[in-house]
């Protein structure tokens, strides 16, 4: 049972959480993901989860080494080391030894991964569709925009972050 002092801050808090960006980001996270993993699999990208766009929406053109890619989507080189592998067994990814560095691997993206970027870029009119029905269109490319500007400055003070620390 709550002491009147901790069931006021909740009930406070109860207030406000509408507005709680965590709360807020977390709740859009969460609903892509199920959405994803259900549109996915009813496509034929069972193989493809979620997670895996942390690699893929850093590939692009150009092939990348393991430890670029790692420091760009900010994991562990062994985590990336895991996600390359369970893309190259699906067919995402390509791997070869870097002629620069015998211990490293280039990974570029492959051409299943070039089907799938394609097929993502398709599927998110979907989900955007479902934005404009929730909130009407003029909001959802409101929110669009907000979103793209609010990612290209994360990505530009995260790569600052990183020259800093050089």
């Amino acid at each position: 049972m709550l002491d009147k002092g901790s069931k006021d801050r909740l009930e406070d808090y109860m207030q406000k959480r509408k507005r709680n960006l965590g709360r807020l980001i977390y709740i859009t996270h969460r609903h892509f993901n199920e959405w994803a993993l259900k549109r996915w699999h009813e496509d034929g990208w069972h193989e493809i989860r979620p997670e895996h766009l942390r690699l893929i929406s850093i590939i692009g053109l150009e092939a990348i080494n393991n430890n670029e890619l790692a420091k760009k989507a900010r994991v562990s080189k062994q985590a990336m080391s895991k996600m390359v592998n369970d893309l190259v067994k699906r067919g995402v990814v390509d791997v070869q030894p870097d002629p620069d560095d015998s211990r490293a691997k280039i990974i570029s993206i492959s051409k299943s991964g070039v089907d799938f970027i394609i097929y993502f870029n398709s599927c998110s009119k979907n989900l955007e569709q479902k934005f404009n029905d929730i909130i009407g269109k003029k909001k959802t490319a409101q929110l669009i925009d907000i979103l793209s500007e609010l990612t290209e400055g994360i990505l530009e003070c995260e790569k600052n972050e990183v020259a800093d620390k050089k």
